[in-house]
């Protein structure tokens, strides 16, 4: 009987944890991954009515995202009001810039309109274009833009380009440096983008004045392509590589030939993960691209290989290529990146490389391996590209009418301190607390359009150069 008893006892408490589990998860998943309310309206009639319910509809985005100061939300509910008072009287580009406007006000990097359904809706010119550290230049074109391939962009309708992606900056959100890399050239690319926001002259082309290989200046008005809602959906890094994107249309062309002897980063670049060992210098390399799942490479089989591999090399030096890392789940990584200079009693130190690419789980990464990695961690290379403290999680909502995709945040992240007593702190980052004071890299290194013309790595031939020394040091 007691036994009988005593079982009873123990599925009742099994069934309380099962279901405070539950609970638990229920809240969890309400407070950092919402849904968006759905759309109920009835046909619009016309752009008027259509742009007045997207509008509407809209207005929960300022409930659902959590980044906006008190001040920036009553300014953006303001600016709302103002630009719905407007509906009908909008071309589709002057509405998509008033919502990126109005979203820009949280400045929070991950509460942003989509940039790959934005750059669908509007035309693109047939180039291109890629920032290196030293500018803009066209890496990949089409026939009608091939005489400026591998030129630098100097000034678009006669103004400077840096002050054109200046003028484009209050339409994104989060620091400088993140949208010079991954946003603006999808702006720079749009005559119809740009000349709404009053920054081109006509909306279905642009005069472009670029130098050339040989140092000559040149200009050439470039005719923008009609909208295309099949472009690949790939971010400017894609065309660093000279193999065709997938989804990609015949006829695009890159500064690079298809047998160049690419620098390992750039090598195999729909591969997200690579890894290799040198035994002869005893350098270890890992790269992450993501921190998730993509299609034909799950992370996790990657990340047990990584481990294996250190495990088994013993490897004197490793080096992390995060420069190309976007993020995605990092909690995929998290474990790794702690531990990583102690998988081997031989690892003397890591390399991390770093640019502003590197965003969201990608700086995670970086956190938290210079949280638990002491005086054996070196970041190389550009800041990253976001702030130690930011909101992410969260989701997305699709505007009925006009299909503009916008990403809202909802949790709270700082990698200074943790954040576990305010309000909106994602709970999950109670596991993982950091104390970092910043992001900038340990040793600048910058990557110019010089650096990938002549196939050179110059972030990696540093961490390789630093490894040396070390190498020599511990050996005198």
């Amino acid at each position: 009987m007691g036994i009988l008893r005593l079982g009873k006892w123990i599925s009742v408490v099994l069934l309380v944890l099962v279901v405070a589990g539950g609970a638990l998860f229920y809240v969890f998943n309400r407070t950092f991954y919402p849904d968006a309310p759905v759309a109920d309206f009835p046909p619009p009639n016309d752009l008027a009515s259509a742009q007045k319910q997207d509008f509407e509809h809209f207005k929960h985005y300022l409930e659902l995202d959590k980044a906006y100061t008190p001040a920036a939300r009553k300014e953006a509910e303001q600016m709302l009001a103002d630009q719905s008072a407007k509906a009908g009287t909008l071309t589709p580009a002057q509405f998509d810039l008033a919502i990126a406007r109005i979203v820009a006000l949280a400045d929070n990097a991950h509460s942003s309109v989509s940039r790959g359904p934005l750059s669908r809706r509007h035309n693109r010119l047939p180039c291109r274009f890629y920032r290196f550290s030293d500018g803009y230049f066209v890496l990949r074109a089409q026939e009608a833009c091939a005489p400026l391939l591998g030129a630098k962009v100097l000034a678009i309708d006669g103004v400077p380009v840096d002050e054109v992606a200046n003028r484009m900056y209050p339409y994104t959100s989060g620091p400088r440096n993140h949208y010079d890399q991954s946003a603006s050239p999808l702006f720079l690319e749009s005559p119809e983008l740009l000349h709404a926001a009053g920054q081109a002259t006509q909306a279905d082309r642009i005069l472009l004045r670029v130098r050339l290989a040989d140092g000559s200046e040149a200009e050439q008005v470039v005719l923008a392509d009609p909208a295309n809602p099949d472009e690949p959906r790939v971010f400017s890094d894609a065309y660093l590589s000279p193999d065709p994107v997938d989804g990609e249309a015949p006829g695009w062309t890159s500064p690079l030939t298809a047998d160049a002897e690419l620098p390992l980063f750039l090598r195999d670049y729909g591969n997200p993960f690579r890894s290799t060992y040198d035994a002869h210098s005893g350098v270890y390399y890992v790269q992450f691209k993501s921190n998730q799942d993509e299609k034909g490479h799950p992370i996790a089989p990657f990340v047990a290989l990584v481990k294996r591999e250190i495990t088994s090399h013993k490897p004197r030096a490793i080096v992390l290529d995060l420069r190309l890392d976007r993020g995605g789940d990092f909690t995929t990584t998290a474990n790794l990146m702690k531990n990583l200079p102690r998988l081997a009693d031989t690892v003397q130190h890591v390399y991390a490389l770093t640019s502003a690419w590197t965003f969201s789980a990608g700086n995670v990464g970086v956190a938290l391996l210079k949280e638990h990695g002491g005086g054996k961690v070196t970041v190389i290379g550009e800041p990253v590209g976001d702030r130690l403290r930011l909101w992410a999680e969260g989701g997305s909502m699709v505007l009925p009418n006009s299909k503009l995709r916008i990403g809202y945040a909802t949790g709270l992240h700082d990698y200074r301190r943790p954040c576990r007593a305010e309000p909106g702190c994602y709970w999950i980052m109670v596991f993982y607390p950091t104390h970092i004071a910043s992001f900038e890299p340990d040793v600048r290194v910058e990557y110019r359009y010089a650096d990938y013309q002549a196939l050179r790595d110059p972030l990696l031939e540093r961490a390789m150069e630093l490894a040396a020394a070390d190498r020599a040091g511990v050996v005198n």
